[in-house]
């Protein structure tokens, strides 16, 4: 019942009272009435929807056991027991199905990763990489070896865009779905008695991926058990745009660098990995790892190709070897040796490559596909074991895509060479490319087409690469790219004319792919360092890391000389580039160059703390050097320098750097001395002597601003010593108490053991409440465990009520809080009149005493987006709204505390920015929802918020709360399903009688249908 009534929008608190207890518990009569009436006026779907529920519920405990033929009772297998059985029989049948079976060598602790993953909030983890680099051996290793879990592991080789996730999921553990199978999916996963794991593994097309993905974001709304985890396997690039998937995109599991991307990324072996793994299967008769040709060793890299050649039994391709000729002599290889003709198979498993492909690119230029079928007699799944298998309807299915897009490849380079230089081959290259963004099969068709003819027809391709027709943008890049190091179609002439191009606007895309290509530094001679330094000019950031790798890779010495002596240190962006990166091109022994001497004197700021962050970032500088620039930076006149030189002295544990730490504690500027905080607890797990530091300078640093006492605070409790006393001690133990519960954060045992303990027996209300529940210790409420991000995004079609407390007495807001929680209101904002009035404190205040209700903290300043978000949850906020005109970096900042205190963010819509543009820019960042609020002068002028709503809701997934003078009685607003957060103000905090508005409010909406639209 409770459930159903936080279905229908309704308080979960309303729903708290009870008559009698035990067996014989009834609802008040008054809450009895409240959820009739909102029942008899939902949509049908709901009614079905609570009906079968109740079914379920009432037939779930005689359906648990049945009787046995000896009368006893025998237990009913929950559908992650189930699934296991099947997954047991799948792997079995799955062990001789491989063409080689490779040694397997995991990229990770199976046991590890899904320890971490059970004990984060997460419930999806994502994992990607580029074909053949293992992702499906993982999949089915992490199947066998992972204890205390059960698993799926779902076919979808042979999945449509009509694909039913919740079907699938219900059918692998052989349970009916019924009329509705998600419905069914939430009901048997509430019974599940330990984590089941559902593998998806890389679903194709891309419009079967985005099916999927729009699918698991549904489940993901719907279903809420915290036993039903996802690993969803996507093949990239390109990368997948989760931002369309809000949902699922607030469940996956942060990487290791907490950036945006997978979970887990998988890559090309390295060296040494691939030399264990060949030299365990080779033969006395075979070569070793090191005996291979040097291009070999690097193809073999990747595992799929070192099955295959294994497969081929034969180590020695003929040709210019690429990945193309290294496929096309494996898959002769491989048919010869089963006694096939080579030419009539190769044809017909390129019909079948054809057949699948067709529906993802079907471009009009293409010829027909011959009516006959596949020659069965001749073509079977035993005959070419090492190509080919039995799909799950008995029809053909190819052992990996990259077979198939081989395959299709090749029929679509003899095409292109039919045509020759025609707009017809162009056309057909710049359709094909500008696909690659958004398909994962048709990048690697082709990337192997563009081997296939860089190695039959490089004249063809040179004359493609400098037609006019051509996309600098998509097409001629990915030539450049997918060719491999030294392609024979990239003649000087060629690399001359892209150097010339991709100087224009749109350029980027090539002239990144030329940073990159080896063959354009003999191309361009001496001319290369001047080009190097338009680009950089031209483009900016964007190239840095292309250029730094270029240098570190390819340039010969006398090169980087020349772009050091062109480059203009006196202009800010050559310098702040050279600064940055001065291990690469100014460091020296002695540290004494004149270039270095020029940056480190440099007139501007910006160049001078560059140096400072080059120095953080160059690991191979060498000790004196390093000393001596720190030494320089320590005294610099600006703080900003000082500032940036200080976080590099505290990461760094180089010796002879103790009296810089002491020296910083003592800097006049209190943000730099943060920094310094910052950068030693950072290090604070390997040294404590940092630690130590600290509290023999604690006069450096405790009369200070409460956030430089935090920093303190936080170095001395990640390093397992007691805080001084203090009141920032607080704000530190709630911060990595509330870290460590959401999985950012991870301390030794015995440190987090006594966080644990020191927050439990903390005088401040919420500090206990976290660690209580890190401990284990309680089952937390709305109150203290808040509203998670995904929760927040799951808001999005259903209609939420939020009230605005713009009041500035913080004693009448609390009662109006306390009235809008009877009444159902989900969530209380503290508004900015509130926090500037009587501080930051409000936020607690209210929260404490209106128990059930998410506080919103208004936080207005367009600065600061990190340490608004901090400080509102360390207040006890649960949702932060900032002001919209921040910029990107304050907006990025603040998600990234956000993701670690576990607070969604939403973002007002300012003025002027109301663009579809700016909206996804925004939907980018990692934001939880959008606020269209009207501003009170403007009157009756301006466009109506409920119409902007429904403009915004076009361009984003993400929930939208809407103000602009509303109140409980506004039938416009009741009407209208163009918002999902409806706020009120004035309508109930300027109300004689609060409780009595805030009940008209929720009636008022509640008369509306379509609430779950």
């Amino acid at each position: 019942m409770r459930g159903f009534a936080e279905h229908l929008g309704v308080n979960p608190a309303a729903v708290s009272n009870w008559e009698k207890r035990g067996a014989t518990s009834r609802m008040r009569y008054e809450t009895q009435q409240m959820l009739d009436v909102d029942l008899a006026r939902s949509p049908t779907e709901v009614k079905q929807r609570f009906t079968q529920v109740l079914k379920a519920s009432a037939a779930a405990v005689p359906s648990q056991s049945r009787a046995a033929a000896d009368g006893s009772q025998q237990t009913r297998q929950d559908l992650g027991a189930r699934s296991s059985e099947r997954t047991t029989a799948i792997l079995a049948a799955l062990g001789g199905q491989q063409p080689d079976d490779l040694v397997y060598v995991p990229p990770a602790d199976v046991q590890r990763l899904v320890a971490d993953f059970l004990a984060s909030t997460a419930r999806v983890y994502l994992l990607t990489g580029p074909p053949g680099g293992g992702k499906t051996s993982f999949t089915r290793h992490l199947a066998a070896q992972a204890s205390g879990v059960d698993v799926q592991l779902l076919t979808v080789d042979s999945w449509t865009e009509d694909i039913d996730l919740a079907r699938e999921i219900l059918r692998y553990g052989s349970l009916p779905a019924g009329e509705d199978p998600l419905l069914t999916l939430e009901d048997e996963s509430q019974s599940l008695s330990r984590p089941l794991f559902v593998v998806i593994d890389s679903p194709q097309p891309r419009a079967v991926v985005d099916k999927v993905c729009r699918q698991l974001d549904g489940t993901l709304r719907q279903v809420l058990s915290v036993n039903l985890r996802f690993l969803l396997v996507l093949r990239t690039p390109p990368e997948i745009e989760l931002a369309p998937y809000p949902v699922l995109a607030a469940a996956v599991m942060p990487g290791q660098d907490r950036g945006v991307g997978g979970s887990l990324r998988l890559e090309r072996w390295d060296a040494g990995t691939a030399r264990q793994v060949w030299n365990a299967q080779r033969s006395e008769s075979e070569p070793s790892f090191d005996a291979l040709p040097a291009k070999i060793r690097n193809l073999v890299r990747l595992p799929l190709y070192m099955s295959l050649i294994r497969a081929a039994k034969s180590t020695e391709p003929l040709g210019h070897t690429n990945a193309y000729r290294l496929v096309e002599f494996c898959v002769a290889s491989i048919l010869k040796a089963a006694g096939l003709d080579v030419e009539r198979t190769t044809a017909d498993l390129t019909a079948l490559a054809r057949r699948q492909l067709a529906a993802a690119w079907p471009h009009p230029l293409h010829p027909a596909l011959d009516a006959g079928p596949v020659h069965d007699d001749h073509l079977t799944a035993s005959s070419v074991a090492g190509l080919v298998r039995s799909g799950p309807t008995g029809a053909l299915a190819f052992h990996h895509d990259v077979i198939r897009e081989y395959l299709f490849a090749r029929w679509l380079a003899q095409l292109i060479e039919a045509h020759g230089r025609s707009t017809t081959t162009i056309e057909l290259l710049n359709d094909l490319a500008a696909r690659t963004s958004t398909s994962a099969d048709l990048r690697g068709v082709l990337e192997f087409a563009l081997q296939g003819l860089d190695a039959t027809s490089p004249e063809l391709l040179a004359a493609v690469a400098q037609s006019p027709s051509v996309s600098i943008t998509e097409t001629l890049p990915l030539m450049l790219e997918l060719t491999g190091d030294t392609p024979a179609f990239a003649t000087a002439e060629v690399l001359r004319v892209c150097a010339s191009r991709c100087l224009h606007d749109n350029g980027l895309p090539l002239a990144r792919a030329l940073l990159h290509a080896s063959a354009a530094t003999t191309a361009l001679g001496a001319e290369y360092p001047r080009w190097m330094l338009r680009v950089l000019r031209r483009f900016g950031p964007a190239v840095w890391d292309d250029i730094v790798a270029c240098v570190e890779t390819q340039l010969p010495i006398a090169a980087i000389h020349d772009f050091v002596r062109l480059a203009q240190l006196d202009t800010v962006e050559d310098a702040v580039f050279l600064a940055r990166h001065l291990y690469v091109f100014v460091a020296t022994d002695d540290g004494r160059s004149q270039e270095l001497k020029a940056l480190l004197a440099h007139p501007d700021w910006r160049a001078r703390a560059a140096v400072a962050e080059g120095i953080q970032a160059g690991r191979a500088i060498p000790p004196h050097t390093m000393t001596t620039i720190l030494e320089v930076l320590v005294t610099d006149r600006d703080y900003k320098v000082r500032a940036a030189v200080a976080d590099a002295v505290g990461r760094s544990t180089a010796p002879g750097t103790e009296h810089l730490v002491a020296t910083l504690l003592e800097d006049r500027n209190w943000h730099v001395r943060e920094r310094l905080l910052q950068g030693l607890a950072a290090r604070a797990g390997h040294d404590h002597s940092a630690a130590d530091l600290v509290i023999r300078k604690k006069d450096a640093w405790r009369s200070g601003p409460r956030n430089v006492r935090v920093a303190a605070q936080r170095l001395l409790l990640k390093s397992g010593r007691r805080p001084l006393q203090d009141d920032s001690a607080r704000g530190a133990l709630f911060g990595l108490l509330r870290e460590l519960r959401t999985g950012a954060l991870r301390l030794p045992a015995d440190v987090q053991t006594a966080l644990v303990s020191e927050g439990v027996a903390s005088t401040d209300w919420l500090v206990r409440a976290e660690a209580s529940l890190l401990g284990g210790q309680g089952a937390g409420t709305n109150t203290t465990v808040g509203i998670s991000k995904e929760a927040f995004r799951r808001l999005r079609d259903g209609r939420a009520l939020q009230v605005a407390l713009d009041v500035r007495d913080v004693d009448y807001a609390i009662r109006v809080a306390q009235a809008a929680a009877t009444a159902g209101v989900q969530f209380i904002e503290i508004g900015d009149p509130l926090i500037k009035s009587v501080g930051i404190q409000a936020i607690s205040a209210i929260k404490q005493q209106a128990p059930g209700m998410w506080v919103v903290a208004e936080m207005m300043s367009a600065d600061w987006g990190r340490d608004q978000v901090v400080l509102a949850a360390e207040a006890g906020a649960d949702v932060v709204l900032l002001i919209g005109p921040a910029s990107t970096a304050s907006v990025s900042a603040a998600v990234e505390a956000s993701n670690r205190l576990a607070v969604p963010v939403v973002i007002d819509v300012p003025e002027g920015r109301l663009t579809q543009g700016w909206v996804q820019d925004m939907e980018r960042t990692g934001i939880d929802g959008f606020a269209i609020t009207t501003n009170i002068d403007l009157g009756v002028a301006g466009f109506h918020p409920l119409d902007q709503a429904q403009l915004i809701r076009s361009w984003t997934k993400l929930p939208i709360a809407v103000s602009g003078g509303f109140e409980p009685t506004d039938v416009e607003a009741s009407r209208r399903h163009s918002w999902d957060i409806l706020v009120i103000g004035r309508g109930v905090t300027d109300s004689l009688d609060p409780t009595t508005a805030a009940r008209d409010l929720t009636a008022s909406i509640k008369l509306t249908e379509g609430q779950h639209r």
